[in-house]
């Protein structure tokens, strides 16, 4: 790469990003992040970023995790002035893709090794071990409505549907290819802005319907129980993106108007679930709103 072509791929990024010099040894880590047709690295220490992977004429769509240095990419393509939406397997180190299946929002469950994605009318779940072809319906969303997936453990995840009007959020089982609507939960929790705690079995979400500015965040049981609610600043517009269950951190943007290489940079935020404490490591940093962590 030229020097010229690496001072573009800074700027595009927004790699230059500012943060309180004290805070910086409270994270450690990296969040791996779409930008368009790059794959971009978020160093969590220092919150500076820079672009891991270039994958060409695509735009990345989502991203999740796989086991060997490996990334699970969905992403769209034009061909012949056609966009198709394909899934495939990234591996960072070596720059390799291989392409997969057709398809929407992969996310990938460890234990069964099961894909999770969607085909545009359904949600599907696939498995490593058969072939990509046997797959099992765990839900038929539609065309016009586009699910929610929330990974819950290494082989469950929280998904919504749309039923009579009502978003109900279903817990599914990767093993038992079963799901179970969870009703009390759905009449609290907005899965759009939500995150699963590990360490306390809990879901970390905003309230259902409130108003986009009220970004107040709570800590509910699958059972719609909110236990607690985090004192994060009342004056920001806050969206939980990860949680970082090494170090019981959940990581945070703050949402913003300022605008960089035709994507919205916002403040990067940590909250610490031990000491209750929040601070910024960023500021004017793209995350887009699906990002995988690595140690």
């Amino acid at each position: 790469m030229t020097d010229v072509l690496r001072v573009v791929s800074l700027v595009l990024l927004g790699l230059v990003s500012s943060c309180d010099p004290s805070d910086q040894d409270q994270a450690h880590g990296h969040l791996y992040f779409a930008a368009g047709n790059y794959v971009g690295q978020f160093d969590l220490s220092d919150g500076s970023s820079l672009p891991a992977a270039n994958l060409g004429d695509v735009t990345i769509d989502h991203l999740s995790n796989l086991p060997g240095g490996n990334l699970l990419l969905t992403l769209r393509v034009f061909t012949n002035g056609r966009e198709t939406s394909r899934i495939l397997r990234f591996n960072l180190r070596q720059g390799v893709s291989f392409a997969l299946f057709p398809g929407f929002m992969a996310e990938f469950l460890p234990g069964p090794k099961a894909v999770i994605y969607s085909d545009g009318s359904r949600l599907l779940a696939t498995r490593r071990e058969h072939s990509y072809h046997d797959e099992s319906v765990i839900d038929n969303h539609g065309y016009n409505s586009k699910p929610t997936v929330v990974m819950l453990s290494e082989s469950e995840i929280l998904f919504d549907r749309v039923i009579d009007g009502d978003v109900v959020i279903h817990r599914y089982d990767a093993n038992d290819d079963a799901s179970q609507a969870l009703q009390q939960l759905s009449g609290v929790c907005d899965l759009n802005v939500a995150v699963w705690i590990a360490a306390t079995d809990q879901l970390l979400c905003r309230k259902f319907g409130v108003a986009p500015q009220d970004s107040s965040y709570h800590l509910v049981s699958l059972d719609g129980v909110v236990e607690a609610t985090l004192p994060l600043p009342g004056d920001k517009i806050l969206r939980a993106i990860a949680y970082l269950p090494d170090q019981r951190l959940v990581v945070l943007t703050e949402r913003s108007d300022s605008w960089g290489g035709g994507q919205l940079r916002n403040a990067v935020w940590i909250y610490d679930m031990l000491t209750a404490e929040s601070y910024v490591i960023a500021r004017d940093q793209y995350l887009g709103t699906a990002v995988v962590y690595r140690p």
